[in-house]
């Protein structure tokens, strides 16, 4: 394992030059370039220590005969109590008779909505202290994200809330983040079976528009059936590569896993991209297995790609991502990387690969929208497992269990997802009335599926009423 961190290393010393800017957000304050983006819903501020906020987003969508809506109400707020502490909160309350696209996806997730978890109400809060000019302590009850593009290789915002401990310290050029949070499969035979995370992320700061953040991820389940592990104190420790140092002493108490973040600024454009890696075996081709051959189940990883920018009112996003097979499971089913059923990285699990492009223009009070993505995607039939399924086991792999090889992305019911979202928008101050229409062809020797909703509605701010895949 130590030969692994070495190589992890070396192989990103050469992306110092052209690396990422801070990159982990809450989700409540966001504020990358997000091609989804609307206006900002207005503020009723009160001496400039207390803001509160309406949030209304209300959607008609027709699919053949069919007519479905959805719609949300929500409130916001943030408030200065001091220099020192502040507070922002969000409540949502969503209901409506979702399109066929969402039922499914919610059938298949066992949820009631993507985002929301069980419930069809959330609340998101978050209590900021400062006690000093370097370090920030935040409590909460929401998620992050980490990276700058459309999608998260490393820590999404696609997934449920949860309760977190983030500790921020910052140095000159150099900001440190520990996150100690706590996750929970409602799937599991016992509701109450958790499991814990210890996040580590170190933003350097090369230069002003060059940034390399190193990323590193520690869950573990809260007990088992032999003993009740919950919330380590050893995962306290706030250094970063301490999970693989522990791992390289052949302990396997958790799942851990590492990346790296990077961007270059020049000018309006952004050059971005994220490497992770869950697993990575290099030696069993010397563990003289007559067998061996390329492609071994655990050499699990997954890239990003991304190029972004401004010109003059035309906003755009081009991003490719790919991950390999089997990438972010694990062999104990409760130590994969999800939370509420939903992945906490990239919403396809893994085993893809998928070109994303974003165009935004805005011209006065208009704004025209184009989303388009190109998936390739190995799915499972009956029975299979060959790597997309995060929530299953290693074991199972389709491919020889534990001693799988010959995997490559896009194994098993090789799937083409194209999806194409245009939007006409009108902005009025705070609201935004808009039309869309949101295309999805699905095809492979299985199946040829295509869906065409148009749709109506009004938002204050930007909710995603359709799933990408």
């Amino acid at each position: 394992m130590r030969r692994l961190i070495r190589i992890f290393l070396f192989s990103f010393l050469p992306f110092y030059v052209c690396s990422q800017s801070n990159t982990l957000y809450s989700h409540l304050n966001k504020d990358f370039i997000d091609l989804s983006q609307d206006v900002r819903f207005a503020y009723l501020d009160t001496n400039n220590n207390f803001r509160i906020g309406p949030k209304f987003f209300a959607l008609s969508s027709v699919e053949s005969t069919n007519i479905t809506n959805t719609y949300l109400l929500g409130l916001s707020f943030d408030a200065n109590i001091n220099d020192k502490l502040m507070m922002s909160g969000l409540y949502e309350y969503l209901n409506g008779d979702y399109n066929l696209e969402i039922k499914n996806y919610q059938d298949s997730l066992d949820i009631y909505y993507p985002g929301f978890g069980l419930e069809n109400n959330r609340f998101q809060f978050n209590a900021q202290y400062l006690p000093n000019s370097f370090i920030t302590l935040d409590v909460g009850y929401g998620k992050q994200f980490i990276g700058n593009g459309y999608q998260s290789l490393l820590l999404s915002d696609i997934a449920s809330s949860y309760p977190y401990l983030k500790l921020s310290t910052k140095f000159g050029p150099v900001e440190y983040y520990n996150i100690y949070t706590t996750f929970i499969n409602p799937g599991m035979t016992d509701f109450g079976r958790k499991k814990h995370a210890t996040i580590h992320y170190l933003d350097i700061a090369i230069k002003e528009n060059i940034h390399l953040g190193v990323f590193e991820s520690i869950l573990w389940q809260s007990k088992s059936e032999e003993v009740y592990k919950g919330y380590e104190l050893a995962y306290f420790n706030p250094v970063i590569f301490y999970r693989p140092v522990e791992f390289s002493q052949h302990s396997s108490k958790g799942n851990a896993l590492m990346g790296a973040n990077l961007n270059l600024l020049f000018k309006s454009v952004t050059v971005y991209g994220q490497f992770l890696l869950d697993d990575l075996n290099i030696s069993r081709q010397k563990d003289g297995d007559e067998n061996y051959q390329e492609g071994f189940f655990q050499n699990k990883y997954g890239y990003q790609l991304g190029l972004k920018g401004k010109i003059g009112g035309v906003k755009y996003l081009l991003e490719y991502n790919q991950v390999q097979p089997y990438t972010y499971g694990h062999r104990t089913i409760l130590q994969n990387y999800s939370h509420m059923n939903q992945p906490l990285a990239h919403p396809l699990g893994a085993n893809f690969k998928e070109l994303i492009n974003l165009l935004e223009i805005r011209k006065g009070n208009w704004t025209y929208k184009l989303k388009t993505m190109f998936t390739n995607v190995g799915l499972d039939s009956l029975n299979t497992h060959y790597g997309q399924n995060i929530f299953a086991s290693d074991y199972d792999a389709s491919t020889g269990g534990q001693y799988s090889y010959g995997n490559f992305n896009g194994q098993g019911v090789n799937t083409m997802i194209f999806s194409f979202q245009p939007e006409v928008s009108f902005n009025f101050k705070s609201i935004s009335l808009f039309g869309m229409i949101f295309y999805r062809a699905k095809t492979s020797n299985l199946l040829d599926q295509t869906l065409i909703f148009y749709s109506v509605g009004i938002k204050t701010f930007p909710f995603k009423a359709f799933q990408d895949y």
